[in-house]
């Protein structure tokens, strides 16, 4: 057996005393080289880890649930266990141990990113590392894939990064951003073209996918840093808006969103944010066409765009002959949130006209609660 997927139901403590008892060398499996393995707390089979501890493994995602934070403390000590026992030679290796999101699993899993080398390809945690660990990362030479939690550390300079694929941030990004595109002290020239160079990287060019969390408000001081990153395939901005506080974090205009186009042009996949019912934001569909004529391998998007004058907006779209003639991206479902559509039931038509105008292969746009009535004519144009 060489890999092995273990979820909340999928062995009892019974069963694996008595694989136990028949294992004479302690191991279940000894070609075992991909563990996946979800465990309760509460009666999760934890003392027969080491069943499962192949020197063969390569990938390990050691997850844990709890159904009340009761029992957690007690088992904490077993499942630093766990983390120190695993081999230093993985490959791939996640740890989603909650809710020991702080100082608890801190040092265990520090220790064992410390212990790791060369062959990690692809780390992920819940927890914060230390100073230490997150510089020994740095030093890996085949890390591609990360999972950031919190802001780098203090007087934090690294000179060499790995050549990452993937960085998914999950808190603290704008920090992390500006780190890695080489802004000075967060500054930029030009609109989005970086300040200058701090570090021998070429996780410019590597980076294809860039997570951020929901912390990260979608303005200038993001576009400064994410420009850098031109190979960009993937950009996903978890951002949220508070709507019961009339606050939308989305401070985007139009030539912003066409400079973003402009200089991520292997986009496939573009989230900016999840948008709001406020319709207070300063972009316009006009934003929709820049993204449309520039990424043309564009097949998901996600972004704000006001909705107040939309009606003259495509007909003034529609109007114009500089973008005429120029391809257009093969979109087929946009998701506008809980954006309103206020608009009289004999300008759907241009509504729809307009948007198949901006994605010629458009079938859908879809929308969430009672404000995507209007939406579902929109939708009902474009398939006739």
């Amino acid at each position: 057996m060489h890999e092995l997927i273990i979820d909340l139901g999928g062995i009892t403590n019974d069963a694996l005393s008595r694989l136990s008892s028949n294992s004479s060398d302690g191991v279940l499996c000894p070609k075992l080289e991909r563990l996946d393995w979800e465990v309760d707390v509460s009666c999760a089979p934890l003392p027969f880890f080491r069943l499962f501890l192949s020197l063969r493994l390569k990938r390990v995602n050691f997850h844990t649930r709890y159904p009340h934070f009761g029992v957690l403390w007690d088992q904490l000590p077993l499942v630093k266990e766990v983390i120190s026992c695993l081999p230093a030679s993985l490959e791939e290796l996640s740890l989603a141990c909650g809710p020991w999101n702080g100082e608890p699993l801190r040092d265990a899993i520090s220790s064992l990113v410390l212990r790791c080398g060369p062959p990690l390809r692809s780390f992920g945690s819940s927890t914060r590392l230390s100073k230490e660990a997150v510089c020994h990362l740095t030093r890996l030479p085949n890390l591609s894939s990360w999972v950031a939690v919190g802001e780098p550390p203090q007087a934090f300079s690294p000179t060499t990064f790995p050549p990452l694929e993937e960085l998914r941030l999950k808190w603290g990004a704008i920090p992390w951003l500006h780190l890695l595109a080489g802004n000075e002290e967060g500054k930029a020239r030009n609109g989005l073209a970086p300040a200058a160079a701090t570090m021998n990287t070429n996780i410019k060019e590597t980076l294809k996918l860039l997570h951020c969390p929901e912390d990260t408000p979608v303005g200038s001081a993001l576009l400064s840093s994410i420009s850098s990153f031109r190979n960009l395939v993937t950009l996903s901005v978890g951002s949220g808006c508070y709507e019961m506080e009339d606050f939308c974090a989305f401070g985007l205009v139009d030539d912003d969103v066409e400079n973003l186009a402009v200089t991520l042009p292997s986009l496939v996949s573009l989230q900016l944010g999840k948008v709001c019912g406020l319709n207070s934001c300063r972009t316009t569909v006009s934003s929709l066409l820049s993204i449309s004529t520039r990424c043309l391998g564009l097949t998901t998007l996600e972004t704000h765009f006001n909705t107040r004058t939309i009606v003259g907006d495509i007909q003034r779209l529609l109007g114009e002959d500089s973008g005429r003639g120029k391809p257009r991206c093969e979109l087929q479902s946009l998701w506008v949130g809980r954006l309103p559509l206020r608009v009289c039931e004999e300008d759907i038509g241009t509504v729809a006209m307009g948007f198949v105008d901006i994605f010629p292969c458009l079938g859908c746009v879809s929308s969430r609660g009672l404000r995507g009535r209007r939406w579902e004519s929109v939708t009902s144009k474009l398939r006739d």
